[in-house]
C-alpha cells in the first residue's frame, strides 16, 4: 500500500517539471533574437547596455527583414529605477547610428536610418542583411567617425 501512495505525487511532480518554462541557451555575449526592457516580474532587464554610460537597451522587430525586403526595428533606452528596479526610459545624448556588421566576413550591410519617436524610443529603418550568417546589430553614439559609446547584440540570420 505504501508504494501506491508515492505513485500519484511522483506523476504530478513529473508533469509539473515537464511544463516548466524552457530556458533558451545563449551562444555568446548579448546574443538575442529580440528583447524586452523588463523581465516577467516587471524589473529592468539590463542584459544589453552601452559600454560607457551603462544605459540599458531593449529592441524588437517592427518588420522582420527577409532575403529580399528590408525590415525595421524599435529600440528603447532606459535605466533601472533606483527605488524598485523598474525600467525608466531615458534619452541618449544624441540620436545613435545603427550599424549591421558581419564579424566573420569583416563587412557590414547597407546603412540604416534612425529616428527618435519619443523619450528613449527609436525606430531603425532600412535593416537588411545581405547574406545569412552571424551578424551584430551595433547601436552607436558617434562624434564624426569616432564611436563614443556602443551597445551590440549578436543575431543569426
Amino acid at each position: 500500500m505504501l508504494k501506491r501512495h508515492w505513485i500519484i505525487p511522483f506523476i504530478l511532480l513529473s508533469l509539473l517539471m515537464g511544463c516548466a518554462k524552457e530556458k533558451i541557451p545563449v551562444d555568446g555575449e548579448n546574443t538575442v533574437s529580440a528583447g524586452q526592457s523588463a523581465d516577467s516580474t516587471g524589473l529592468a532587464d539590463c542584459t544589453i547596455q552601452f559600454n560607457q554610460s551603462k544605459i540599458c537597451l531593449s529592441w524588437s522587430w517592427q518588420t522582420n527583414p527577409t532575403d529580399t525586403d528590408m525590415g525595421s526595428l524599435y529600440f528603447k533606452t532606459y535605466r533601472p529605477n533606483q527605488v524598485d528596479n523598474t525600467p525608466v526610459q531615458v534619452d541618449l545624448p544624441s540620436v545613435p547610428q545603427v550599424v549591421l556588421w558581419m564579424p566573420a566576413m569583416g563587412h557590414g550591410s547597407s546603412p540604416t536610418t534612425v529616428e527618435k519617436l519619443d523619450v528613449g524610443t527609436y525606430q531603425v529603418n532600412n535593416v537588411f542583411f545581405i547574406m545569412p550568417g552571424q551578424w551584430q546589430i551595433r547601436f552607436q553614439l558617434r562624434d564624426g567617425n569616432t564611436v563614443l559609446d556602443e551597445a551590440s547584440v549578436n543575431i543569426t540570420r
